[in-house]
């Protein structure tokens, strides 16, 4: 159950974690609170998803239906993804007395995470940054299980940069380096263009790339620090897109300079793709981008952001080390198979 239909991280794993967990025998079906992304795509999928509205009234309309459901369709586990449908979940589980997994995505202080932990139910944090997060509001460690979110980029074809900047209209002789995520304040695009200033006076062949959706509220102060910054020829915005992969195969390196992260999908994103990632030591990336090791961790100020940008397209050969390391860690520990064995593993604790 997801209390969002829309497209951002959490509907994403909801989807990548249904389709893992179909391909290992079990039967899934998803509730979303409408149409949107993630019902469309489950279905094309072959998963069955049913929508009801979440808020108001429909909040007593999808308890029904969700009563009904467990008791006909003998459900084993309910796992419970957002706040709305944590708070769902919990009067769920106190109903039918069925088992509540749910995932805490975020750093978040409501009180239903405490309520939740009891009986047979787990609380799933993304990393252990959260974990100890859980554990320091006064949450039981019996009741916490950390399951790493996993990613399937490893297993696309190799797209050819070259197609990928003619599309975009960048010179060929450009180096991109690039930032996924959405474009708003916390994701670290000011920093970045701040940054770009002086990685421009020393790789003048250096191009910044942002692939996100634009925050509308965002987009003038964005716009004016592109000016002010002097890099309107080095900079592209293409907004929202569906081959990340692809674009990430057109970069020489990628970015996270995040405010804050609870885990960073798009660290191991571009990890899996090969590129060395340069991140904000804060939230969980220290686990997800080892230092030296996969790229360079660094404080939210522009110029040691300039400095790791500068360092890593002026040494080639460590930069493509530490790609191949991050995706060979990729390999080994956030994939779809290992986040989906690990769920599997957390179901069973709740009902044996």
């Amino acid at each position: 159950m997801c209390s969002s239909s829309a497209t951002s991280g959490a509907e994403r794993h909801v989807f990548c974690l249904s389709q893992g967990l179909k391909r290992r025998g079990h039967h899934v079906q998803v509730l979303t609170p409408g149409p949107g992304w993630l019902p469309d795509i489950l279905e094309q999928e072959g998963i069955p998803v049913h929508s009801s509205y979440m808020k108001g009234s429909g909040w007593w309309r999808t308890m029904g239906y969700l009563v009904r459901e467990v008791r006909r369709s003998k459900i084993d586990v309910v796992h419970t993804h957002l706040t709305r449908s944590a708070y769902i979940g919990h009067a769920l589980g106190l109903l039918t007395n069925v088992p509540i997994v749910t995932s805490v995505h975020i750093a978040n202080n409501d009180q239903i995470y405490r309520r939740l932990a009891r009986r047979r139910n787990k609380l799933v944090a993304v990393s252990n940054f959260v974990r100890g997060m859980l554990h320091g509001r006064g949450i039981p460690e019996r009741f916490i299980e950390t399951v790493y979110n996993g990613t399937d980029f490893v297993d696309f074809e190799m797209a050819r940069p070259e197609a990928v900047k003619d599309e975009l209209g960048i010179p060929q002789n450009r180096r991109l380096v690039g930032l996924v995520g959405k474009v708003c304040r916390d994701k670290g695009q000011l920093e970045m263009i701040s940054a770009m200033r002086s990685v421009s006076r020393e790789h003048p062949e250096a191009h910044l790339v942002f692939v996100g959706k634009v925050e509308e509220v965002f987009r003038p102060e964005i716009d004016q620090a592109i000016i002010d910054a002097g890099i309107q020829d080095r900079i592209t915005i293409t907004g929202v897109r569906h081959d990340i992969p692809r674009m990430l195969d057109s970069f020489t390196l990628s970015t996270l300079p995040s405010r804050m992260e609870t885990f960073g999908v798009a660290a191991i994103e571009a990890m899996a793709r090969g590129k060395a990632v340069v991140a904000t030591r804060v939230g969980a990336l220290p686990e997800v981008v080892r230092h030296k090791q996969t790229g360079l961790l660094v404080d939210l100020r522009p110029e040691e952001i300039a400095e790791a940008v500068s360092y890593l397209l002026a040494n080639n050969d460590e930069r493509e080390q530490m790609g191949r390391m991050g995706r060979h860690i990729v390999e080994q520990k956030f994939t779809l198979q290992e986040m989906s064995a690990r769920f599997e593993s957390v179901y069973l604790k709740t009902v044996r």
